[in-house]
């Protein structure tokens, strides 16, 4: 079972691919539970690494 730390990582690289909506980024960890995935979601918020660009997609800061 991935770590939130892991999954963390894996959105990291899948938003450095391209912006991304919450989604489109849920839809690429279909093998990660639910709980995970929020978790790894709020550390890369609370770690501030998370923009919006105008069309509301989700991408990495700097």
């Amino acid at each position: 079972m991935p770590t939130a730390e892991d999954v963390a990582a894996r959105i990291a690289r899948l938003l450095a691919e391209k912006p991304r909506t919450f989604y489109e980024v849920l839809r690429q960890l279909g093998d990660v539970e639910y709980r995970v995935v929020l978790q790894a979601w709020g550390a890369l918020r609370e770690g501030q690494r998370l923009a919006r660009d105008p069309e509301g997609h989700y991408l990495l800061k700097g």
